[in-house]
């Protein structure tokens, strides 16, 4: 299990990981292409689903998050946290340690940390940002991602040079988590400033999110964890006593064309009365989009179609290269991602708007952030 810096980053480089809860990792699995794909699994059960994934499948690039940023708040004396058994659990360096083992234990590819939800910066001295960095930078081993579950605000022009600098300052690959109410992209300077991030820290992953992963690794960023559903497709802020539950899932699917998710109901909507659209992933095999119902059974069916989908758009840009033609791919796909809307618009007689975030994807992108002061080089030796 001796995975090293080096070998962390590769296995995160152009890769596209599906985050999912761990009752449906399994019926996930077959739809996860080994070479560029992979599972982050959350629940409580990760750990047990992990090792089984692993056992049956070692090629397959599995981890965990544990989920603490949506417990507990980041502070300078403890940024890192865990909900046990038996309560909350502050973790040193020693006790960040053991969880990290713990998850390698459990056959993760690489370790995760459980770092707590980091708000926006009040004071300007981005202080509790930088003890999570510290602390990371602490740790003596090779095999592991550092999480930074953050507010949107810290991607305004006033915070993001501090981000950058940790981000830049850290001596492993960081995997930044965006929390806003609703979608932290069509938030004010949010998708510009992302784009940014991702042109100036070449160790960055984009983690619990949606689309947005494939304009990140378009602009630079390493990787992307990309949500199953709606609430893992962007941070969520602390709630300790939530219990969760109670809510029946409704199909959404990924329409491809469009670029965007949507909820079948709107689909079934819009194509009342002409023929739907229909999708040739390995699950639809030719049938209409809108056909899912919202039994059990069909909203996994349009989670797995979004899967395949996903991959698909992945294997295109995987095949590009780094740079200028994937950036190139990328905006001639939201080139078409409005074309389609107008045509949608045309054939069902009804203003179908195109989203205000694929409108700022559009837009050219701004430079990396200059290099502030005398910055050390990050530390790519193994554990010590």
């Amino acid at each position: 299990m001796g995975a090293g810096i080096e070998a962390v980053d590769e296995m995160l480089r152009d890769r596209l990981l599906i985050m999912v809860n761990d009752q449906l990792a399994i019926d996930v699995l077959p739809y996860i292409p080994v070479r560029t794909g992979g599972l982050v699994l959350t629940g409580a059960a990760a750990p047990v689903r992990c090792r089984e994934i692993r056992n049956a499948r070692p090629e397959t690039t599995v981890v965990m998050d544990q989920g603490s940023h949506t417990q507990q708040i980041a502070t300078t004396d403890a940024p890192f946290g865990l909900k046990t058994n038996y309560g909350w659990r502050d973790l040193d360096l020693a006790g960040l340690n053991e969880i990290l083992d713990g998850q390698r234990d459990n056959k993760a590819s690489y370790a995760v940390t459980p770092t707590c939800f980091i708000p926006a910066d009040q004071v300007g001295d981005a202080s509790v940002l930088k003890a999570v960095i510290r602390q990371a930078n602490h740790l003596r081993r090779g095999d592991t991602v550092v999480l930074l579950p953050c507010s949107w605000r810290w991607l305004r022009r006033s915070s993001l040079p501090d981000l950058a600098e940790q981000i830049r300052s850290c001596r492993h690959p960081v995997a930044l988590i965006m929390q806003a109410d609703g979608d932290p992209l069509e938030r004010d300077q949010a998708s510009e400033g992302l784009r940014q991030l991702c042109r100036s820290c070449p160790r960055l992953v984009l983690w619990r999110t949606d689309l947005a992963a494939f304009d990140a690794m378009a602009h630079g960023a390493l990787g992307a964890a990309v949500g199953a559903s709606a609430v893992l497709r962007h941070g969520v802020a602390p709630r300790p006593d939530s219990g969760g539950g109670g809510h029946k899932p409704f199909p959404v699917v990924l329409v491809r064309r469009l670029l965007r998710y949507h909820r079948v109901a709107t689909l079934q909507d819009w194509f009342a009365h002409v023929d739907p659209w229909t999708c040739d992933c390995a699950v639809c095999a030719g049938a209409a989009l809108t056909r899912f119902t919202d039994s059990d059974a069909d909203v996994l069916r349009a989670l797995l179609h979004t899967v395949c989908e996903l991959y698909s758009l992945h294997e295109e840009l995987d095949a590009t290269l780094p740079g200028d033609d994937r950036i190139g791919w990328w905006r001639q796909q939201l080139t078409d991602a409005r074309e389609y809307h107008r045509l949608l618009s045309s054939q069902t007689d009804t203003e179908v708007s195109f989203p205000k975030v694929l409108q700022a994807w559009r837009r050219w992108s701004p430079p990396a952030l200059p290099t502030r002061g005398k910055h050390r080089t990050q530390d790519h030796s193994g554990p010590s």
